[in-house]
């Protein structure tokens, strides 16, 4: 039975391991897509303060991707340990995505609408 266990657990890590590097390589895109347009605007710079102001929702999916991604990076370690569990929530550094993380029931309401896009279901 324990070698059943054993099997679950690597599968399992290695399955969050994975999805660690996949939402790094996501990452690493982002920035790539964000140093494109910040090169363009500042070649092309009759965009309103309102564009700009749009960017920074980019810079906020990039921290939300790295930050989900680094979770789960630390965890892969330990799948199973409810402990190093929540040492890896305990060290996310955004709030909304820890507090989600966390399973707290209202978590990222309240944040002014900037993410729900992203926890919507229903979202087009």
């Amino acid at each position: 039975m324990q070698n059943q266990a054993d099997q679950d657990s690597k599968s399992l890590a290695e399955v969050l391991s994975a999805a660690a590097t996949e939402l790094q390589h996501a990452y690493d895109r982002g920035l790539r897509l964000e140093s494109a347009i910040l090169a363009l605007v500042s070649r092309n710079p009759t965009g309103t303060p309102d564009d700009l102001n749009e960017l920074q929702h980019l810079d906020m999916v990039l921290q939300h991707v790295s930050a989900v991604g680094e979770f789960l990076a630390v965890i892969a370690s330990s799948p199973k340990d409810p402990e190093a569990i929540a040492a890896a929530i305990r060290g996310i550094t955004l709030g909304d995505v820890r507090d989600r993380l966390s399973g707290a029931s209202d978590a990222g309401r309240t944040n002014g609408g900037e993410l729900d896009l992203l926890d919507r279901e229903d979202a087009a």
